[in-house]
């Protein structure tokens, strides 16, 4: 009799519970490990998720997030919540659940103390998208909304923005295996900054001064939200631009023109690049049943391939955000190298009915040996940001077995089996272009 996975610990299962079918724990793993098709599907499964997987990129390298920086974050979302709380105490909010921030405060603080300073300011930053939003409605619900100054703050953060921007001039670069990851840091936030602080009503404001428009307190609180996290973002991105200066002796080569230089000639190899309903007529076309083979392709086709006619990479980012743009090209170019390569060696056939996890488990295995080939055990911080995709296909690759009459067995393992084998394609791929980009 098979034991019920579910009911082993990891010790049972990995070291001993194979003897209830016949084998010997080293048996066991061995067989697990070199003939996993000789083992029922149910232990093949356990044994995938249990097989090593690499640890998250912020693990493996994160911009340094100081305590004054961090503190003054939690800071901020403590005071948001409190006066959200305070304003909405004599209000009847019935109608407006009252959630402050969510419990993430809380969270905040514990990882502050306990010195984790990047978990603190991410959990800070969340916790203020809820309590924000608590505190522009509450202040709207009293008629206490300043539309005119919420418009003045949005455009004292844009102007920041700008600020940062103009020191980014040149980009001057020490070492492009380190610095050039700061850099995708510091563009994101101050992305992030700008596409908060250019709320959709601004314009709007802008253009009415004389009669403002009437909002309600939803909307209050949106905007009241966004402002705050902008500020957040803003903040930050100005702490990782500090911290990346504070590295520099006044040696560095501008990297503009290489990466001006990237931006050209990646566009232009990107050209070419099919779009992802293409890929799915090539290779699945309208197929009369829908199995296994055609998930395969169009799952990959899905996470490969831009939608439409052009290409999204860098499309969505401002053009002042240079190194973010280059990094979304060499990504989309890993992408398409990558998916040549899966299709060339994918095991799903068209008339296939079922999927052996087998192939998950020889996928784990070899993207295992990549990554360590590729990442290392000291990888340099820009080929973590590069790779981060890849790193995500070979975390995912685990077999969850709550499935359904819409979401077969076959459904889960042939999505970890493409985790597993795309997460190898990328970082395999990775290399190349990673090259090309710290070469300035």
């Amino acid at each position: 009799m098979v034991p019920d996975p579910q009911s082993l610990s990891r010790r049972q299962l990995l070291a001993g519970a194979a003897g209830s079918v016949g084998l010997g724990g080293g048996a066991f793993i061995a067989t697990a490990l070199t003939r996993p098709t000789a083992l029922p599907n149910v232990l093949v499964d356990w044994v995938i998720n249990y097989y090593p997987t690499p640890p998250s990129p912020s693990s493996l390298w994160q911009p340094t997030v100081t305590e004054a920086h961090a503190r003054e974050a939690v800071e901020l979302l403590a005071e948001t919540e409190q006066e959200a709380f305070d304003r909405w105490d004599d209000l009847d909010s019935d109608d407006y659940p009252i959630i402050g921030s969510g419990g993430w405060l809380s969270t905040a603080e514990e990882s502050l103390e306990d010195g984790d300073y990047e978990d603190a300011l991410s959990e800070a930053r969340y916790g203020m998208q809820f309590a924000g939003e608590d505190l522009g409605a509450a202040r709207a619900e009293r008629g206490e909304e300043d539309l005119e100054a919420l418009a003045d703050r949005a455009e004292t953060l844009l102007e920041r923005v700008d600020i940062v921007i103009d020191d980014l001039e040149d980009r001057p670069v020490a070492e492009p295996e380190r610095d050039l990851a700061w850099y995708v840091h510091v563009e994101t936030e101050l992305q992030r900054g700008r596409h908060l602080a250019q709320f959709r009503e601004l314009d709007e404001i802008r253009d009415d001064e004389t009669d403002l428009p009437q909002y309600d307190s939803l909307i209050v609180g949106k905007i009241t939200s966004k402002l705050l996290r902008a500020e957040i973002a803003v903040e930050t991105a100005a702490q990782y631009r500090d911290r990346l200066w504070e590295t520099f002796d006044g040696t560095e080569d501008s990297y503009d023109d290489h990466l001006q230089d990237l931006l050209e000639e990646l566009s232009g190899e990107l050209e070419p690049m099919p779009t992802r309903d293409e890929v799915e007529d090539e290779y699945i076309g309208d197929p009369a049943e829908y199995g296994p083979y055609e998930f395969a392709h169009s799952r990959l086709a899905r996470w490969c391939f831009p939608a439409t006619l052009s290409p999204p990479w860098g499309r969505n980012i401002d053009e002042e955000f240079l190194t973010l743009k280059v990094l979304a090209l060499a990504q989309g170019l890993v992408d398409w190298h990558a998916h040549e390569y899966v299709v060339e060696h994918l095991e799903v056939e068209p008339d296939d009915e079922e999927f052996d996890p087998a192939y998950i488990l020889t996928e784990k295995r070899r993207g295992r040996s990549v990554y360590e080939d590729v990442i290392g055990s000291n990888p340099a911080p820009f080929m973590v940001v590069l790779s981060e995709q890849g790193i995500g296909n070979l975390r995912a690759a685990t077999v969850n077995r709550d499935w359904d009459d819409r979401w077969k067995p076959w459904n889960e393992r042939v999505q970890t089996y493409l985790n597993a084998l795309l997460g190898r394609a990328r970082l395999q791929e990775s290399p190349t272009v990673y090259e090309r980009l710290v070469d300035g």
